[in-house]
């Protein structure tokens, strides 16, 4: 017992002097392991519950107007003419054409546009860019949505999260991260270095799919 603790010891000034470090695939908190998953990196894929933004022409007249379309849970939206149009799966490009097919046999020369509308965090609306998971100590567990422009890191991330209750030991806020072969990253990553000491080289820059696990603290 003495051996293990004078082990415990002798590696504690390492850790608490270290803003990012890797932390041992047997220690499993609050089921992350099962928590994180792999997205494929590229153009985000439709669906259920994300919003479209979709117009139409036809021999340069606008016969839809611009009009906003929530994906439902079939993974359809709705369109005049044409009706349910399966999207799930689809890019926007793919889905473009899709309907621009559809719509040839009602119009000349259809025009289709489609696109997702400008994301505003907030606004109640999911994240074509895919999410991340806080759990643990943080005012409002559970998903955080991923900007257009990819750029959530866990401390931005914590923040969209309400922040950390006072419970929490911001000192080794856990990232978890599922690699495409299926094998499992984890970091650790010091919230409190970040903040006290401007170091935000020790940030960590999130992927879709991440979970963030902010322990509760010891003392």
């Amino acid at each position: 017992m003495k051996k293990y603790l004078a082990a415990v010891f002798c590696c504690l000034p390492l850790v608490l002097t270290c803003g990012c470090w890797t932390w041992p695939d047997s220690t499993d908190h609050a089921g992350l392991d099962e928590q994180a998953r792999y997205i494929e990196e590229g153009e985000p894929k439709i669906k259920p519950g994300l919003t479209l933004r979709i117009s139409l022409t036809a021999s340069g007249a606008p016969e839809v107007q611009e009009t906003l379309k929530e994906v439902n849970a079939n993974g359809e939206i709705l369109m005049p003419h044409i009706g349910a149009v399966k999207c799930e799966g689809l890019t926007v490009a793919e889905l473009q054409e899709q309907i621009k097919t559809a719509y040839k046999g009602f119009f000349i020369d259809p025009q289709v546009t489609v696109g997702f509308p400008p994301y505003v965090e907030g606004s109640g609306m999911k994240s074509p860019w895919g999410e991340v998971l806080m759990m643990g100590e943080v005012a409002r567990p559970g998903p955080v949505n991923m900007p257009s422009t990819r750029d959530l890191t866990v401390t931005r991330a914590l923040m969209l999260a309400g922040g950390a209750t006072p419970l929490a030991d911001k000192s080794k806020v856990k990232v978890t991260r599922r690699e495409k072969d299926g094998a499992l990253k984890k970091f650790v990553v010091n919230i409190d270095k970040i903040g006290k000491e401007g170091r935000s080289d020790l940030d960590i820059g999130l992927k879709p799919g991440d979970v963030i696990y902010v322990p509760e603290s010891w003392y």
